[in-house]
């Protein structure tokens, strides 16, 4: 066997290996969460909030169904259930901290901010 026929193919299958290395670190997505702290207003269906951090500026209105939450227990709970600490009274106020993230629409999803994370204090 004649090693110098394998230099030429290995040293491509190196340089491709370390260009696909590269390429993947370079693509990949992470997301630090911008943290709010005030109060939401639960929707009737317990899905949506209205949250104003206590300002006299008007708040914003987020979809907490599918979120992480946790409870005044500090139990979390991986968006399997709806966030049952802020209840489906729409005159109540719960006193919240939110992780916001910030997400660019793609084809065949909408961006927008959106609530990764929910914590009933």
């Amino acid at each position: 066997m004649d090693v110098k026929r394998l230099i030429a193919p290995v040293a491509v299958a190196v340089v491709a290996a370390g260009a696909f290395g590269a390429w993947s670190i370079a693509k990949r997505h992470t997301a630090s969460p911008e943290i709010f702290e005030g109060w939401a207003s639960p929707n009737a269906a317990g899905t949506a909030i209205g949250f104003t951090d206590g300002s006299a500026r008007p708040g914003e209105g987020y979809i907490v169904a599918g979120a992480a939450w946790a409870g005044r227990d500090n139990a979390w709970h991986l968006g399997a259930d709806l966030p049952t600490c802020i209840g489906r009274d729409t005159t109540a106020k719960v006193h919240v901290k939110l992780g916001v993230v910030t997400v660019e629409p793609g084809d065949d999803a909408f961006g927008g901010r959106h609530v990764v994370w929910l914590r009933c204090l």
